[in-house]
């Protein structure tokens, strides 16, 4: 069946600027992205490890991404048990204290990840992508009727409530960084929904091993904002972390993102990365990614 499948080498490029038709070109940001059929079968969500402890803190990766998104910090207790906290769901921008309310969305949906790549990934790249905490925009806090509601759709079938140009940016934005193709309808809703929104730069770093799997050069596009830092193929520098009068010790992502200091990179201001080490949980050098 996978044999079977020839992959289309057509790239579909999405113009992403403010007005079409009269944006300059200086405006304008391509993004490729490759054109294949979906793998329609073989997909079981068992082959997708996750809500693991990774670091081994009690806390799996579902309460982990509770903790990042917080908007008040729940105390925790032995075991990782919550006491408090206050959420706000991304898709629908309710508030809420009970966080057994809300579901941890995979921005693309493990099904739609396996119909787009993921079936020629090692179980260890399943399991990354299942749990991944590098990068905020993977995985989502929300409430669960709406995750439920989601399910399995891409943007061509389903949007939130809210902030639906950020959804896209972001959708895009784990396609790129796991090198997953899109379907042609999906690729004439995202070309549709990127001018309509105006989207004129997306942050994305392709995974290299995921974009060797894939059979296609890693994509690094610029980044308009500091986010993750970029991976050696990267031909642009990263943005540097601001500075900041005086390191002081976060006792949240959440307030460190309010300070202004994330990403906590330690090559760049050792002082504070050591003082905020704790919230480096994938213990790559950099906090509050």
């Amino acid at each position: 069946m996978k044999a079977s499948r020839s992959l289309y080498t057509t790239a579909l490029t999405l113009a992403l600027a403010m007005n079409m038709l009269t944006a300059p070109a200086a405006q304008a940001f391509d993004l490729p992205l490759t054109i294949a059929p979906d793998q329609l079968s073989g997909y079981e969500r068992t082959l997708f490890k996750h809500w693991i402890d990774a670091d081994k803190d009690k806390c799996d990766t579902r309460k982990e991404v509770l903790i990042q998104e917080a908007v008040s910090i729940p105390k925790l207790s032995s075991g990782c048990v919550f006491n408090g906290g206050k959420w706000i769901s991304a898709y629908d921008g309710l508030a809420t204290t009970d966080y057994s309310t809300l579901d941890i969305d995979h921005m693309v949906p493990l099904s739609e990840a396996w119909r787009s790549g993921a079936w020629k990934w090692s179980p260890a790249q399943r399991e990354a992508f299942a749990n991944d905490l590098t990068d905020s925009r993977s995985l989502i806090a929300v409430t669960a009727s709406l995750n439920r509601q989601k399910s399995d759709q891409d943007p061509s079938t389903w949007l939130p409530l809210v902030d639906k140009c950020t959804y896209v940016s972001n959708w895009i934005a784990i396609k790129v960084r796991y090198s997953l193709t899109v379907d042609t309808a999906e690729a004439t809703a995202l070309t549709t929904l990127v001018a309509s929104c105006g989207i004129t730069s997306i942050t994305a770093f392709s995974i290299p091993a995921y974009a060797i799997t894939a059979g296609i050069t890693p994509i690094t596009l610029v980044a308009p904002t500091p986010t993750v830092a970029p991976t050696p193929i990267a031909t642009t520098e990263p943005t540097a972390v601001p500075k900041v009068k005086k390191a002081v010790k976060y006792s949240s992502c959440a307030k460190a993102k309010a300070a202004g200091v994330t990403p906590i990179i330690r090559s760049k201001n050792k002082t504070l990365y050591t003082l905020n080490k704790a919230l480096d949980r994938d213990k790559d050098g950099v906090a509050c990614e």
